[in-house]
């Protein structure tokens, strides 16, 4: 936003609050500040350093290493926000706070929050809907953008990762997974887990081994899953190779024909009665049924990606010509906007 857009002087602000000047003015400045503040602490330490006990402003600036007087500013913002609480001089982490940004949480964001920072890097909606340029995502991370990548890929699955693999009709007696384009691990690990004899094999343009981003110790299920930099559109996928096929949180990155040939050669990859476990946002099949987020990430992966949300319809077309039984899809019940499609090889 412009810094046009920003109240000039108390008229302008009395304006605002009674609804004389358009509310989408306010509301969106409200939104960029309260984003910004977010990330700011997660990324500065703030919710870190409160995890275990209250602290005052200038114990807060000492173990975050920042200035006393502009942390009083952010942690003021961050209780009018009501993500932090005062108690007399000290300062502690409202449950909100506690339970999605506190590192130590099992629930935690803060890795998906600190990857906005990698969001807002290309988010050029303007040059896009200009001149139908989109800024190459993926190709365009450093090594430390990936590490980053990764984490904040890995909280937004560890939300539904057991609900998937739980409600996923895994062929009796499986014995091999293909996790394509899940760098982080997560849905293998969450599968091999839930099935003793299950081996997996993670591909992706970059990937990670899986121990940074849970804080247990290396198991079994850990020791079955084997990590390859392999870039899916071209990966040799041997035919009759697997029982499970994961694609999550790919398809919006790929233009049809792309998701249509890579529907196709897992489907010849996997064996009889297999199963392709497809797991993303899509969007709508009418303008009339789309909601905010939908419209808003549709317009975000065109941005970075030159593509989008693709609707249910499409995705089960690639599945039936890939000679697939698409069966009823579903939404997962923590994150209703994630859906799971999922398709079997007949025997």
């Amino acid at each position: 936003m412009r810094l046009a857009a920003v109240p000039q002087n108390l008229a302008e602000s009395l304006a605002l609050a009674a609804g004389i000047v358009p509310t989408p003015l306010l509301d969106t400045f409200v939104a960029l500040l309260l984003a910004k503040t977010i990330i700011a602490a997660a990324s500065l330490g703030i919710f870190h350093a409160l995890e275990s006990e209250p602290l005052t402003i200038e114990q807060i600036a000492k173990r975050c290493n920042t200035a006393p007087k502009p942390t009083a500013k952010l942690v003021l913002a961050l209780v009018a926000c009501k993500y932090l609480r005062r108690r007399g001089r000290c300062f502690f982490m409202a449950p909100v706070a506690r339970r999605w940004l506190s590192p130590a949480s099992p629930h935690s964001l803060h890795w998906a929050v600190l990857h906005r920072q990698l969001d807002l890097r290309f988010m050029d909606f303007e040059e896009y809907v200009r001149h139908d340029k989109f800024r190459d995502f993926h190709s365009a991370l450093t090594s430390d953008d990936w590490a980053l990548y990764h984490r904040g890929q890995a909280d937004h699955a560890r939300q539904i990762v057991d609900e998937i693999a739980a409600r996923a009709p895994v062929p009796r007696g499986a014995t091999d997974l293909l996790d394509l384009g899940g760098g982080h691990g997560l849905y293998a690990l969450a599968f091999c887990r839930r099935y003793p004899r299950l081996h997996a094999r993670v591909l992706d343009l970059r990937v990670a081994d899986g121990r940074e981003h849970e804080p247990v110790p290396l198991d079994d299920a850990r020791q079955r899953v084997r990590f390859e930099r392999q870039d899916i559109r071209r990966a040799s996928l041997p035919p009759a190779s697997a029982d499970v096929i994961v694609l999550a949180n790919v398809v919006h990155h790929f233009a049809s024909p792309v998701n249509r040939d890579l529907l196709r050669r897992s489907g010849v990859a996997l064996r009889p009665g297999g199963i392709i476990v497809l797991v993303d946002m899509f969007r709508s099949s009418s303008i009339e049924r789309a909601d905010q987020l939908e419209g808003l990430l549709d317009l975000y992966f065109g941005a970075v990606s030159g593509v989008g949300l693709w609707s249910l319809k499409e995705v089960r077309a690639w599945m039936v010509a890939a000679g697939l039984a698409p069966l009823p899809p579903a939404s997962m019940r923590r994150i209703p906007f994630w859906k799971m499609q999922i398709a079997r090889k007949e025997t």
